[in-house]
């Protein structure tokens, strides 16, 4: 191989190079027989050499590349190739929506009851329309609608019931007095607003069977020694 070979194949070589590192940033090429002809400017250059064997090792060097990219770990440059987590994501938001949803069921299922009369017992004869409500069963479906409670809970059985936590919630509050002794009474909080059905009269309202009444004052609420929240709200 001549000098002059061996400059063009180094060429050609380099060419590849670059073709394989930046295809779209290269000229294409066109290699007929025995020569390849490179187009620069005005002037154009044929130069011969051994083309069956830069083909050769043309093919192996694709062969090898498109080897590695399937075996081995692409990096691409600019693109970030690491994996998010959608599945968190996606759970988190749909937490935050059937929340919501839930919220505003059980708003919307007080209000809905706001003038039913107070009846002793009414509403623990399941979720069928009633004919009035006491305070347990008043907040037992306003609860249910929300999809909460299997079944109507009264004073005593709501702090145990499943589903049922603990503290203050986030939106929703229910005040449980069931203690000895105490007049059992139940009232909820729904994002700020209250309900309750019955209970003594005040100057936030109460007593008149299903309202929505003032907020309590604190030593009203204090006198409720149970102070609950739905799961997840």
């Amino acid at each position: 191989m001549s000098y002059a070979d061996a400059i063009g194949e180094i060429d050609q070589i380099l060419q590849l190079q670059q073709q394989l590192l930046d295809p779209q940033a290269t000229t294409a090429a066109a290699t007929t027989g025995a020569t390849t002809t490179t187009t620069t400017g005005a002037t154009t250059t044929a130069t011969s050499g051994s083309t069956s064997t830069f083909a050769s090792e043309l093919e192996q060097a694709l062969a090898t590349s498109e080897g590695s990219t399937s075996t081995g770990t692409t990096a691409t440059a600019g693109i970030d190739t690491g994996t998010t987590d959608l599945s968190a994501t996606d759970t988190s938001a749909t937490d935050s929506s059937t929340a919501s949803g839930s919220v505003q069921a059980m708003l919307a299922k007080a209000s809905s009851l706001v003038g039913d009369p107070y009846v002793w017992g009414g509403g623990h004869d399941g979720w069928s329309t009633q004919s009035g409500y006491d305070c347990s069963g008043f907040v037992s479906a306003v609860l249910h609608a929300g999809g909460y409670l299997s079944s109507p809970q009264d004073t005593e059985t709501l702090p145990e019931a499943a589903g049922i936590e603990s503290g203050a919630g986030q939106h929703v509050t229910i005040y449980d007095r069931d203690e000895s002794g105490e007049e059992g009474h139940v009232i909820i909080e729904i994002d700020g607003q209250f309900f309750e059905s019955g209970g003594e009269h005040s100057s936030w309202g109460g007593g008149g069977g299903v309202e929505q009444i003032a907020r309590p004052s604190a030593a009203y609420l204090s006198t409720f020694n149970d102070v609950l929240h739905p799961a997840g709200l």
